[in-house]
């Protein structure tokens, strides 16, 4: 699959034009081919929710069995860490990325 056949595929199954851009940049930067691009954002997107999953059940333990303090740091702790995903792992993106490569990830 050539990359115009890619990138309407990409579009036709919910990518933003900016977000094929970003694609695209960092293909012709890097020397990568977009199935490995969106591989790699696949797999960031199921580390990042693991992250998050285990981030809410700690905040679900503080607010079950600890005090009032304990239960305002665990929030802050809970906000902090998601801020640093969102910015540094394009969440938007990687799970469109995850549903992409699980629906086409063979035919790439």
């Amino acid at each position: 699959m050539n990359k115009l056949q890619t990138e309407q595929l990409l579009r036709n199954e919910g990518f933003t034009g900016k977000e094929i851009l970003m694609l695209r940049r960092h293909a012709e930067k890097e020397g990568n081919p977009y199935c490995w691009l969106l591989s790699q954002l696949k797999i960031r997107f199921i580390i990042s929710m693991v992250i998050i999953l285990m981030s809410v059940a700690g905040l679900i333990y503080s607010f079950c069995y600890n005090n009032q303090q304990n239960t305002i740091l665990s929030s802050v702790a809970f906000l902090f860490f998601f801020g640093i995903l969102y910015v540094f792992i394009p969440l938007k993106p990687a799970c469109k990325a995850y549903r992409f490569m699980k629906k086409h990830g063979r035919s790439l």
